[in-house]
């Protein structure tokens, strides 16, 4: 055989080993980032339903616990959430729908709200150490955002001047609306 032709064969096949390697690291990537959104989104539904709990008096208020669990929701989400959702937002065994990169704006102010109420909830945390106090709780005319998929306002409300079991409540609103918005419906 001619030199020349092992040659070229053996840069072809290396071209095509280089190829799949790259291609399964890729995979592999994508994997592990919609492994940690999982992850991510698996504990601050956790924390989310800790915090519940507290409100409704199905566990008892532990200041430090309410605080963990804010602080867990507020970690996962803002800054940490918007780079995890990421271009290439689709991939192998995700939910994620390709709007968040149509409506990257949207997603991402989205993400920064929920940052925002759990931040809010973690200094209910550290203001109220005995018990939930009066003030942590909701007041008759607090709910007037509408539902999940109402309309939003231009300018979300401020967490830190309503009452911790509003934010808490506006917090889920926003990951309602995220989840309408941005995730893929089921079959």
């Amino acid at each position: 055989m001619c030199p020349k032709v092992v040659k070229w064969s053996g840069l072809i096949v290396l071209a095509i080993v280089v190829a799949g390697f790259s291609t399964a690291t890729a995979q592999r990537a994508d994997n592990d980032v919609v492994g940690q959104r999982q992850h991510d989104m698996k504990a601050m539904a956790a924390a989310a339903k800790n915090i519940d709990a507290m409100f409704k008096g199905t566990l008892p208020y532990d200041a430090k616990a309410f605080k963990a669990a804010a602080e867990t929701i507020r970690a996962y989400s803002g800054q940490r959430l918007m780079a995890l959702f990421g271009a290439p937002v689709v991939a192998e065994g995700t939910k994620a729908s390709a709007s968040i990169e149509a409506d990257r704006p949207t997603f991402d102010k989205l993400a920064a709200e929920l940052g925002a109420y759990a931040s809010a909830l973690s200094i209910a945390a550290d203001q109220n150490p005995v018990g939930l106090a009066p003030r942590m709780r909701m007041q008759g005319g607090d709910a007037t955002m509408g539902g999940p998929l109402a309309k939003r306002k231009a300018a979300a409300p401020d967490p830190m001047k309503m009452p911790a079991e509003h934010a808490f409540h506006m917090m889920l609103q926003t990951c309602t609306s995220c989840h309408a918005k941005f995730r893929v419906k089921g079959e």
